[in-house]
């Protein structure tokens, strides 16, 4: 019986390609963020039996229905807000995700944007460029000895705490949920989510989005942070609320931010962050370096393989709904 998998929002890693075709399965891709009749006419047209999601605003219950056969959806990363898995598993279709597949990737961009942020590279890298060259104006500063609070304590939060622990920050980390086991000698358990805040130099968010950590980081919690700290967000858009974050980076109520994800994504042309010189940005990109992308790619066809084959698949990969 042959099979067929729409990737959508881009194709997965050529390794991931040679692996469908290896096996037998014909392998469609859209464009990034397609829009939803884009998504529901392809996935009509070919009668897909598999979806794996790369760049789209979400996999609704119509997407989903689009094609009688569909079998099996598989996240092209970790977080799945962009997957309705509620309606998902409503239609007896289990949704997997590549879990920690991109955890080095992201922690080294949460620590990239530190650095940024710390060295004032933004407006240095545009002095250089102007014409600039005054070395005794430059008012960096050292992570050295700095505190960072991580917020979430996964594969990322526990690899990122190795790194940052390794050039001499202190790190204390908020998870109600990591088991002990994921602290250590590189990081301790943090028991207040405020008190964190409060007594970090730099907050580096790596929770995934529920209903209680949407809008975390708000007016309030931004106010409990010291007027020298730095955030950090790789994890996803809606955690922080933006137009607090605006009001707190525009009246000095932290120093700076380092975003990699936005509400929503792709984020406005006139979004007002955009016009400050004290944060520094990338689209979304923390996890998908060509080494990260590459085993994201393995794993989610490998196991979209598995399952369209009747073969198991490690349990670690579902996602529970």
């Amino acid at each position: 019986m042959s099979f067929t998998v729409v990737s959508l929002g881009g194709p997965v890693a050529p390794e991931g390609e040679e692996m469908l075709k290896a096996a037998g399965i014909t392998s469609l891709a859209t464009k990034p963020y397609p829009s939803k009749p884009e998504a529901i006419d392809l996935l009509a047209a070919h009668q897909a039996d598999a979806i794996i999601v790369r760049l789209v605003e979400r996999v609704d219950a119509d997407i989903l229905a689009a094609s009688p056969r569909l079998k099996v959806v598989h996240k092209h990363g970790a977080g799945t807000n962009d997957i309705d898995v509620a309606a998902a598993k409503a239609a007896g279709i289990p949704v997997l995700a590549a879990v920690g597949a991109n955890a080095h990737s992201v922690a080294e961009h949460a620590l990239a944007l530190m650095f940024a942020l710390i060295k004032d590279m933004r407006r240095q890298d545009a002095f250089v460029r102007g014409g600039g060259w005054a070395s005794k104006a430059y008012q960096g500063h050292e992570l050295r000895g700095r505190t960072l609070g991580l917020v979430g304590m996964g594969l990322i939060g526990r690899n990122l705490a190795r790194m940052a622990s390794a050039i001499g920050m202190r790190v204390e980390a908020y998870d109600p949920y990591a088991p002990d086991d994921a602290f250590g000698p590189d990081c301790a358990r943090a028991g207040a989510l405020d008190a964190l805040l409060a007594a970090s130099d730099v907050i580096s968010l790596h929770c995934p989005l529920t209903e209680q950590t949407r809008g975390l980081i708000n007016a309030r919690t931004l106010g409990l942070m010291k007027p020298s700290a730095l955030l950090i967000n790789t994890a996803r858009g809606e955690v922080v609320d933006e137009p607090a974050l605006v009001v707190a980076l525009k009246a000095g109520i932290i120093a700076g931010a380092g975003l990699d994800t936005f509400s929503p994504e792709p984020p406005a042309p006139d979004n007002p962050l955009w016009q400050l010189d004290n944060v520094v940005l990338s689209p979304h990109i923390g996890g998908v370096t060509e080494e990260a992308r590459r085993e994201i790619s393995l794993i989610a066809c490998g196991n979209v393989i598995a399952l369209l084959k009747g073969e198991t698949v490690e349990p670690r990969f579902f996602v529970r709904g």
